[in-house]
């Protein structure tokens, strides 16, 4: 059974790089904290303050990748056929969610600071933000290596991308109140920090969303995929497909097709799956052949329920194209 499952394994290249370069972003991500939170302190920067608040979800976030990644490398089992990586899309989906949180609290602290300002030290400020900035250059250039083949990574390094934009508008904040006395700008940039927050956070939850209710992955052109399958010699119809994703960058697909009875099986199998797997980087691929007698006969099965009586017809999933 273990190698059984072992042939269904998808070993994704790299893992133990990005397991370091998440734990060490993880660092990063806790001094430049430490550095905003008492900068903001000292300073009187709410936005500084900000800053160091959206660094939390940062930690956060990395810290439950770095959870997803481990336990998504766990190999699959009998019940769980695809292994975990599941785990990691529901950490991203959680992720968004904290960062939603997260951003209207510095929505409304900001607005607080609008109608109570303070006098805030312009030089501390920019002292401050300008380590952020560095620290956060570092932070994204670990992370840029992986964020393309995990969702979690991906989400981690556009919290870091964008909370580097954040501290830039914070440093640039500084020098306009040390010019121009203007305390009300700390206030501004936290509101335009929070809708940066916002925005991010809305793409990871959407993302996420669209995986768990597994539509096809949107870098799969699936007309133009069943066009090259519809080439293969032998098949007549392509009865029934499904294209999702298990997690980002592990695609799976089913696919039923017509065939002629005297056609061999195991070439349109073999050639369709390497359409599949080569062409168009599926790594799950099932593949059933049925000649117009065999569709027949299955569309006349039944559906039992747990009792063994018959609740519906087996017409889910025989969809004609």
């Amino acid at each position: 059974m273990d190698d059984f499952f072992q042939l269904h394994h998808v070993e994704r290249n790299g893992e133990k790089g990005l397991k370091r370069s998440i734990f060490f972003a993880i660092l990063v991500s806790l001094i430049i904290f430490c550095v905003e939170f008492f900068g903001g302190i000292q300073s009187g920067s709410v936005a500084l303050l900000a800053d160091a608040g959206h660094i939390v979800t940062d930690s956060i976030a990395l810290f439950l990748s770095l959870t997803a990644v481990i336990l998504a490398s766990k190999k699959p089992n009998h019940r769980f056929s695809f292994g975990y990586f599941r785990i990691e899309i529901l950490t991203a989906l959680l992720n968004s969610v904290l960062i939603f949180g997260i951003s209207f609290f510095i929505l409304f602290e900001a607005i607080e600071r609008l109608q109570n300002q303070k006098e805030i030290l312009s030089f501390q400020m920019f002292l401050y933000s300008s380590a952020g900035i560095i620290l956060n250059l570092l932070s994204a250039w670990v992370l840029f290596r992986f964020s393309d083949e995990n969702i979690n990574v991906k989400s981690a390094y556009i919290h870091v991308l964008s909370d580097l934009l954040a501290t830039v508008g914070v440093l640039l904040g500084s020098l306009l109140i040390h010019f121009t006395g203007w305390t009300w700008v700390d206030a501004a940039i936290s509101v335009l920090i929070s809708l940066l927050i916002l925005r991010s956070a809305w793409g990871i939850f959407r993302e996420s969303l669209f995986v768990l209710l597994e539509s096809a992955p949107a870098s799969l052109d699936i007309p133009h995929v069943l066009e090259h399958i519809r080439k293969v010699n032998g098949i007549e119809t392509v009865l029934d497909y499904h294209f999702w994703a298990v997690t980002r960058g592990v695609n799976a697909c089913t696919l039923r097709v017509g065939i002629a009875p005297s056609e061999k099986q195991n070439s349109i199998i073999f050639q369709c799956t390497e359409i599949l797997k080569s062409s168009f980087g599926i790594d799950f691929v099932t593949i059933q052949c049925e000649d117009s007698g065999l569709t027949e006969r299955l569309k006349r099965l039944v559906v039992n329920d747990a009792h063994g009586s018959e609740n519906r017809h087996r017409n889910h999933g025989h969809h004609h194209h």
